[in-house]
């Protein structure tokens, strides 16, 4: 388990999407950095039955995520179906998801609110989110120059808008009341 999730008594399919969605995180933060308005969404596969439906894509896949998935039935690999610029609500409304997917992921710079504290000017902030089709979903958000914070729930409207997205009914993607939570703005 990752260092980030240690205390934060995750599931074992939570753990896999907490990895798959801290993998993704990681693997942007160390390209170099997109413009503020860039969007880019992941399919989630279960890699074990990826591999048994599509064996030949074993040799695509780096020996690592080989290694990591063997004999793990949680194991998920990413697939990316879409990469933009603009508005993350929209994103989601229009996104198609492929047949047989696990689960999505999605990631955006944005500027505004977020967890209910205002945003730091106009620096925009990195938000990630990944959700299971079994209800389970994990998020990131960093502020420029600040560590990356992670859990279940720490952007409900965009949790709530990538499981509408993906068609999925999640208890951790209610989004909060006005008078409990400020709003995390999804429009860029």
């Amino acid at each position: 388990m990752h260092s980030e999730t240690r205390d934060l008594n995750l599931s074992e399919t939570e753990g896999a999407l907490a990895a798959a969605v801290l993998e993704l995180v990681r693997h942007t933060r160390e390209q170099d950095s997109p413009g503020p308005e860039h969007i880019a969404r992941f399919a989630l596969f279960s890699t074990e039955a990826l591999l048994e439906e599509r064996p030949e894509l074993s040799r695509l896949l780096p020996q690592e995520t080989l290694d990591l998935a063997s004999g793990d039935p949680h194991h998920l690999t990413s697939i990316e179906t879409g990469t933009q610029h603009g508005d993350v609500a929209d994103e989601l409304e229009h996104a198609l998801w492929p047949e047989g997917c696990a689960g999505g992921y999605i990631q955006a710079r944005i500027r505004g609110a977020v967890d209910g504290a205002p945003g730091a000017g106009p620096a925009p902030v990195f938000v990630a989110a990944g959700a299971l089709n079994t209800g389970e979903t994990f998020s990131a958000v960093a502020r420029e120059g600040e560590d990356l914070r992670v859990g279940r729930d720490l952007i409900p409207e965009l949790v709530a808008a990538l499981c509408g997205s993906l068609g999925i009914d999640s208890p951790n993607a209610r989004v909060a009341a006005p008078t409990d939570r400020k709003s995390t703005r999804l429009n860029s």
